[in-house]
């Protein structure tokens, strides 16, 4: 559906193939409304993720690929609607919004029937198989957006996106319980987003980091998390002490390497629950299992990949009761043409959430 009033063309972050770093800027046609119910927003500010570092450095071929090249990147963002299609209603221009990443689904299958979308095999994600929000506009379904609450401003909601991962995580994978103690491995986005959510559900939190993210973890214990490095002394006393005397009843994995799994194993209780939160690579990647362990502590574990639509719900009631501890991981913001470098500093952990900025 062409529209009017509008530029005709736009600046967009595009991974061009399938060959690792094949990406650049472009100047692409305005996107278009490709039904009635679809909207177009003009995006504020776009999260980069630390899976966008990953697909672009990997070539996109193999079983667990995600890109589908030519497309433009990006799925964490904020935005403002710029045009709605005929048949929209409860929305109009000038609406500030974020959006779920499940563009298109089949609908039909087992797990689009169970609310399940990042699970439908004809899945049709936001950034990798759909152009994404490293762009001036993106278009989308109106079943897809959630208003932002008056009181949080655009770049901490551009946090939705990682906030709803951390309810698939914490609510919906790990069912946390009030009063429980979960251990998080590593303060990075997700993980503080983890830990976020896990003090909205009335969870005691504990993150742990390297010494090399003390500054992350300084900013856990600002908003009441408590802290731990992983060179203490002793660590599963550490551990016992503060939850205690026993181990964590969740642990969670929000780091994705065989050092942070081997920390979620060991520093959980008998009987206790492990939410495996990242992944390595986009390729096929082993992880050694202390079968021993898992089995004679009788260990449940659990993995959380992407987001449902009833997270999304959630989050956004998480973002307007906890804006202020979101608010503190927005890091830098850099426009579009210097994406290089908010890569280069998504890779190197500096800060937390760096965000390219387009107003």
């Amino acid at each position: 559906m062409p529209l009017s009033g509008l530029e005709s063309a736009m600046q967009a972050l595009m991974r061009k193939t399938s060959n690792a770093f094949d990406a650049a800027l472009i100047e692409a046609p305005l996107p278009e409304l490709r039904d009635d119910d679809w909207v177009l927003v003009k995006v504020a500010y776009a999260g980069v993720c630390g899976s966008d570092i990953k697909m672009l450095e990997s070539d996109a071929v193999g079983q667990y690929a995600k890109l589908r090249p030519p497309v433009i990147t990006g799925h964490e963002a904020s935005g403002t609607i710029v045009a709605v299609g005929p048949a929209v209603t409860g929305w109009a221009a000038g609406d500030r919004v974020v959006y779920e990443t499940t563009v298109d689904n089949c609908g039909v299958c087992r797990f689009c029937l169970s609310g399940d979308w990042n699970m439908c095999p004809s899945r049709k994600g936001l950034g990798s198989s759909m152009n994404g929000s490293f762009a001036e506009f993106v278009a989308m379904p109106v079943r897809n957006l959630h208003k932002v609450p008056d009181h949080v401003d655009l770049k901490t909601a551009a946090l939705a996106e990682p906030l709803a991962c951390g309810v698939h995580i914490v609510e919906e994978a790990g069912r946390v319980k009030r009063g429980e103690n979960v251990l998080i491995i590593g303060p990075g986005p997700i993980g503080m987003c983890c830990g976020i959510t896990a003090k909205a559900n009335g969870a005691r939190v504990i993150m742990l980091g390297t010494a090399h993210s003390r500054p992350r973890l300084k900013v856990a214990e600002e908003i009441g998390l408590t802290v731990l490095t992983n060179d203490a002394p002793d660590l599963e006393k550490a551990v016992m002490d503060l939850c205690g005397g026993e181990l964590a009843d969740i642990s969670i994995d929000a780091a994705g390497s065989q050092s942070s799994f081997d920390q979620a194993l060991h520093l959980v209780r008998k009987m206790g629950r492990i939410v495996i939160g990242a992944a390595p690579t986009h390729k096929p990647d082993p992880i050694v299992l202390d079968m021993t362990r898992f089995y004679r502590y009788q260990l449940q574990m659990f993995t959380a990949a992407s987001t449902r639509p009833s997270g999304w719900k959630a989050a956004m009631q998480i973002m307007a009761a906890s804006a202020g501890d979101l608010a503190r991981l927005v890091g830098r913001c850099f426009p579009l043409s210097q994406w290089e470098e908010a890569f280069d500093v998504t890779r190197r952990k500096e800060g937390f959430k760096a965000m390219i900025a387009f107003v």
